[in-house]
């Protein structure tokens, strides 16, 4: 079970299945809006039932309109959101721009999509600056705290996004309400082996995107095509695709596919038991197919700060803990 801790609502107390798989509508990049729409209803007549959105991918409106037409009910989904970083200083006006948008009564898990600041919409702010993201999840904690912003209903928990150790570790020391999840980029060629058992033994659930890594590096990204993965779908005669989500749910993290084909939608969702040699064979994965951050090739995120350092959203990666001052790899 997830739920929020301290005074959140009691019915947040949601089974969330880790032997399934769940959708994503469009991440970085989203489907034509009748095609997205088609596959989340499709998904939802096939048993999913966690959609995870963001403002950033701007198809709120169109998740919020397959959730009606697809007839399941509404308490039978999951919907996650996250909020973009310009919001930061007023995450209470963010929560409600994505209920009227989603057009929805309530919001299941509301997330801060990443621990970066934009004082201006497109300008990041460097690192240090106020508000920080300790400052930002205080004023989340106050939407099912606060009776007086008229919210409390209307979100059921909160949650974190792009998160590392390095960035959890002071939140913990001063947060309220521990965060619920916290949505990171895991996939064989990044899989977070420290990060997630570390998440876990401090009762936050992990959620993984880019589980099958990303078209758009198809060069780099191996997951799909190289032996090591060919070999084990072979044994269990399936794809590739769901090697790599029955690998991360044994792992007991939530995955978040994203298709356009019906008939892929439906395959994701049969997950397969791998074995112990498997699993070890997929965690050691880098050492045979190299590493990747899906991070470092998103157009949308790269950002030359005025000083001439090359960032994401305006952090280093040593700012975001994803490595040391020496390029080791710390996640």
């Amino acid at each position: 079970m997830l739920k929020q801790n301290g005074e959140a609502p009691a019915s947040f107390d949601y089974p969330v299945c880790k032997k399934t798989v769940t959708l994503n509508n469009g991440q970085y990049g989203t489907l034509a809006a009748q095609q997205l729409e088609d596959s989340i209803i499709h998904a939802l007549h096939h048993g999913y039932r966690l959609i995870d959105t963001a403002q950033y991918y701007g198809v709120e409106k169109v998740v919020g309109s397959a959730i009606r037409k697809s007839g399941v009910p509404r308490s039978s989904i999951i919907v996650i959101t996250k909020f973009w970083s310009h919001w930061h200083h007023d995450p209470a006006a963010a929560l409600r721009q994505s209920l009227a948008d989603l057009d929805i009564d309530y919001i299941d898990i509301f997330m801060m999509h990443w621990p970066t600041l934009m004082l201006k919409e497109g300008v990041p702010e460097p690192w240090g600056t106020k508000p920080d993201f300790i400052d930002t999840w205080i004023m989340m904690e106050d939407l099912l705290l606060d009776e007086s912003l008229g919210l409390k209903d209307q979100v059921r928990g909160l949650g974190v996004s792009n998160f590392t150790r390095k960035l959890l570790e002071p939140l913990l020391e001063r947060c309220r309400l521990k965060p619920l999840v916290n949505e990171v980029e895991l996939h064989a060629m990044n899989p977070n082996l420290k990060l997630v058992p570390w998440c876990q033994k401090n009762g936050i659930q992990v959620i993984s995107w880019s589980t099958l890594g990303s078209e758009r590096v198809n060069e780099r990204n191996q997951i799909l095509t190289h032996p090591l993965f060919t070999n084990i779908a072979s044994k269990h005669a399936c794809s590739v695709g769901v090697v790599s989500l029955s690998w991360a749910v044994q792992r007991g993290v939530i995955v978040i596919p994203k298709s356009s084909s019906l008939k892929r939608i439906e395959d994701n969702i049969k997950l397969v038991e791998l074995t112990k040699e498997e699993m070890e064979e997929l965690n050691n994965a880098e050492k045979t197919v190299g590493r990747m951050r899906l991070s470092d090739t998103i157009p949308g995120i790269q950002y030359k700060m005025p000083d001439g350092r090359d960032t994401i959203l305006g952090w280093t990666k040593v700012e975001f803990g994803w490595e040391d001052e020496k390029g080791e790899w710390l996640c």
